[in-house]
């Protein structure tokens, strides 16, 4: 199973930035994530093709599970 936490903003031009983290703690709150990508912001950690990013866009974790199956 894989999961992954995905932080979207919107840059300088109004386009969307995903921030992907892979295997994020059980235990995040959406506080915690809001937090973060609040320090984010304010301390400019990150560009884009687009600028600077300038805003928050929405949060989730997502769960993706594979099966591999016997065909050969």
């Amino acid at each position: 199973m894989s999961v992954t936490l995905e932080m979207k903003f919107l840059n300088a031009e109004g386009r969307k930035v995903t921030i992907s983290v892979p295997d994020p703690l059980d235990t995040l709150t959406d506080a915690e994530v809001k937090t973060a990508m609040e320090n984010i912001l304010a301390k400019n950690v990150f560009t884009s093709s687009g600028g600077d990013l300038a805003a928050i866009d929405s949060a989730r974790i997502v769960d993706r599970q594979i099966t591999e199956l016997a065909v050969v």
